[in-house]
């Protein structure tokens, strides 16, 4: 008897030398799957000289037509102690520097399709809906952590902003990865 993969590509499984069924379970965080198999994890960081209360230190939007983005942490620090929002974000963004993704697969040449702005000059656009505050005791860092369960669909865009906090130094990094839209693994 032979027993295919189950999802139409021809493999079969196979037994082991004892006669026990070979398998595998993915344990590994999502991203690790994504970045091996398919070359679209991404991180990239903003840093911000002097960042002042209100300023957008870090702008990200999927320009995919044809993927999502799957958002797996976002960490900030500062010299200062500071509260940090993230919101989505509409309007078009337009100043601060152009913010170009590293791919996590090294071996690999896919481009992120994103939008990322960042340095704390980032202006034309606007908050909406909440997706949650932390707060960085001063030369400490924090995160907003999703584990790839915020999404951005094609053309939706999330903002970080440096709220309060005493002027001065700040960084924000970001990792994230594209799977296709209706993608089920």
């Amino acid at each position: 008897m032979q027993i295919e993969d189950g999802v139409g590509r021809g493999f079969l499984v196979s037994v082991s030398e004892s006669h026990r069924l070979n398998v595998s379970a993915k344990t590994a965080p999502r991203p690790f799957y994504i970045a091996r198999d398919d070359g679209r994890a991404f991180a990239l960081d903003s840093i911000v000289a002097s960042a002042a209360a209100g300023n957008i230190v870090l702008y990200l939007k999927n320009t995919s037509d044809t993927r999502n983005m799957f958002v797996d942490v976002i960490c900030v620090s500062a010299l200062n102690a500071a509260l940090w929002k993230l919101s989505d974000a509409t309007g078009t963004a337009a100043g601060g520097s152009v913010l170009v993704p590293g791919n996590l697969n090294r071996g690999s040449s896919l481009l992120a399709e994103v939008d990322s702005r960042g340095d704390g000059s980032v202006t034309g656009t606007a908050s909406s809906a909440r997706l949650g505050a932390v707060r960085s005791a001063a030369s400490s860092s924090a995160e907003f952590t999703f584990g790839g369960s915020l999404i951005l669909v094609p053309n939706q865009a999330i903002q970080v902003e440096y709220d309060a906090g005493t002027t001065g130094a700040a960084e924000v990094a970001a990792v994230f990865h594209y799977e296709d839209v209706g993608r089920a693994n």
